[in-house]
């Protein structure tokens, strides 16, 4: 009989042993979870655009492409500047308009309003301006014509009453052969503007 009980204690000891065994083993897959935590919290690479100087520069005559400028530079922390010419354009249409298809008949160069930034101190230059006759202003040729742009990229952007910006994109590229001109934005619409600033990086 006594034989028979230390033989069950024998065994009750040996399963009690084991049970602990198998609770120490628990603690490997806590281990691996925090590896794998870890990793996911690991800073993802930075946009190219990180750490660039950003200038949003425009022209508007009625305000839309100024609604648009404000939006733009409110998204992405850069600094405004607004193009004006020295002598201010009619503000009823078609006045105006008479004036933009003679500025682009003569390839004129209206002189501009007060100092321009330096632009010497910007990686990227969002420029922003109505089409007039398939084209940008001739005060932005102005503008952009100021200073050597050899190197940065510019972003335009635009409003319109019908017509696309690519004619202006084109205009842009022709006029400033050492710079990246990217493709620009018909901004219309609002809704575009963030899928834009995002597929160039400038989002905040």
């Amino acid at each position: 009989m006594k034989k028979i009980v230390l033989m069950l204690t024998a065994v009750f000891m040996l399963l009690a042993l084991t049970g602990c065994g198998g609770e120490k083993k628990e603690a490997a897959p806590a281990a691996k979870q925090t590896g794998t935590v870890t990793k996911k919290a690991e800073a993802a690479p930075a946009p190219a655009t990180e750490n660039k100087k950003i200038l949003v520069a425009y022209f508007s005559l009625t305000g839309n492409t100024r609604e648009v400028a404000r939006m733009i530079q409110a998204k992405t922390g850069g600094e405004l500047y607004e193009i004006k010419p020295e002598k201010p354009y009619p503000k009823e249409y078609g006045p105006a308009t008479d004036i933009a298809k003679k500025e682009k008949a003569e390839n004129a160069r209206p002189k501009l309003a007060g100092p321009l930034p330096d632009l010497k101190q910007y990686d990227i230059i969002l420029l922003g301006y109505p089409i007039w006759w398939y084209m940008e202003p001739m005060a932005v040729k102005t503008f952009v014509e100021a200073q050597d742009l050899s190197g940065k990229i510019i972003l335009p952007f635009a409003t319109s009453g019908g017509s696309d910006i690519t004619g202006s994109e084109a205009d842009l590229r022709k006029t400033l052969p050492n710079s990246q001109v990217k493709d620009g934005l018909l901004a219309n619409s609002t809704g575009f503007i963030d899928s834009w600033l995002k597929e160039n990086g400038l989002l905040k």
